[in-house]
C-alpha cells in the first residue's frame, strides 16, 4: 500500500508497523531477538509493529538493530546546498531581489512626495 496525504495517522502508523515487522521476518528473526539485538523491550517491538505510537528513538534502534537505518535518509533527505551559499563561495556578492524593479535600474533617493 502507498502512504498518501489522505491517509489517516493510525493508517499510516499500521502501514508502517506492518513494513517494519515485514523487514524483520525478511531476516528471519523473532521479536525478541530483534528486541535484544535494538536495545529494547520486545513490548516495544510489538508496538511498532502494531502501529501502536511509540518513541522516535525506539524506531531508530530499530532499525539500526535490522542495519537499515539508511532508509530514515531517504525519508527525510538532507538538504542540498542554499544557491545563495554557493554563489558566496565562488567570490560574488549577494544581491538581493526587490519586487517590481528591475535589477539594473537605478536607485533613486526616497522623498515624502510634497517636495518640489
Amino acid at each position: 500500500m502507498t502512504i498518501t496525504h489522505l491517509m489517516t495517522d493510525e493508517a499510516v502508523l499500521l502501514e508502517l508497523g506492518q513494513r517494519l515487522a515485514r523487514m524483520r521476518l525478511s531476516q528471519g528473526l523473532t521479536q525478541e531477538q530483534l528486541a535484544d539485538a535494538a536495545g529494547v523491550s520486545k513490548r516495544t517491538v510489538q508496538r511498532l509493529e502494531d502501529g501502536t505510537p511509540a518513541q522516535l528513538a525506539n524506531l531508530i534502534r530499530y532499525l539500526r538493530a535490522l542495519g537499515r537505518l539508511e532508509a530514515l535518509d531517504a525519508l527525510l533527505p538532507s538538504d542540498s546546498p542554499n544557491p545563495i551559499d554557493l554563489l558566496e563561495r565562488r567570490g560574488q556578492p549577494r544581491q538581493r531581489a526587490r519586487p517590481g524593479v528591475a535589477a539594473s535600474a537605478p536607485a533613486k533617493p526616497w522623498t515624502w512626495g510634497d517636495e518640489q
